[in-house]
């Protein structure tokens, strides 16, 4: 329930902005807007999390743990001819992860007092594609697909150094992939509200290496010259590769700003 609790405030600024500015920029009766050729948007929907982004099977390496969350995304789109143009987007997501998870070591963790949870999904998507925006009347059709990358954080990628055994956080990278279709409701000649169901997958990949490193030294004894010797000794290389799916289908509501 905490994410509900924190798109309800942002529902209602959309709701607000467009009913105070209505009564000053209200459409004439049978007058036809002027044609506007870029738009703002800001959508705020709940993301559900599906196949192994919400799983939580131990023993599989594409378990995400991922429950449902917030997810938010900005866009602007440049409309050429034929109701056709290009929307450049900026999502941003946030899932928590299971309680399951809190018993489930990080994959690329060998540190014993070390979970995966509590702890959280945090994606950063950056996605370009075409859209298809119309107007009948007041009812706008939106439909969009859009591609792009993911910078992804959180402790699903956390590695531990072999040789300091220090568990260090990292950020993954990797495509992303978005369809969306929307129905919106102009209120005034710029402002228009807008409820979008959208698809939403991406696959994060980490890979990090450790090289060989100076840990310490033995001692030995050398019976021949009755000395004791040093010897160094050397952690051996480690390498990471941790691949994942996020996937989720994600309700929202926003606003579009024609100008």
């Amino acid at each position: 329930m905490q994410p509900m609790k924190r798109i309800t405030p942002i529902l209602c600024f959309l709701f607000l902005i467009p009913l105070v500015t209505l009564s000053q920029d209200t459409l004439p009766g049978g007058a036809t807007p002027k044609t506007k050729k870029s738009a703002l948007e800001l959508v705020a929907g709940y993301g559900v999390t599906l196949g192994d982004y919400a799983q939580t099977d131990p023993n599989s390496d594409k378990a995400g743990y991922a429950a449902n969350g917030l997810q938010i995304q900005l866009t602007y789109d440049w409309m050429g001819t034929h109701d056709l143009g290009l929307a450049i987007q900026y999502t941003f997501q946030k899932n928590s992860l299971k309680p399951e998870a809190e018993s489930v070591y990080p994959e690329g963790v060998h540190d014993s007092t070390c979970f995966l949870g509590p702890g959280a999904w945090n994606n950063n998507y950056l996605m370009i594609g075409p859209v298809y925006m119309k107007y009948f009347g007041r009812i706008l059709l939106d439909v969009r697909v859009m591609a792009g990358g993911v910078i992804s954080s959180g402790r699903t990628f956390t590695t531990t150094n072999p040789s300091t055994r220090d568990n260090n956080s990292n950020t993954a990278t990797g495509f992303a992939f978005q369809c969306a279709a929307g129905v919106g409701y102009r209120m005034s000649d710029h402002f228009t509200l807008k409820v979008q169901l959208g698809y939403l997958a991406a696959w994060p990949v980490k890979k990090r290496q450790y090289g060989s490193e100076l840990t310490g030294y033995e001692e030995h004894f050398d019976p021949n010259t009755g000395t004791y010797i040093q010897t160094p000794v050397y952690s051996a290389p480690a390498e990471y590769i941790i691949k994942k799916t996020i996937s989720v289908f994600s309700p929202g509501i926003g606003l579009v700003f024609k100008f």
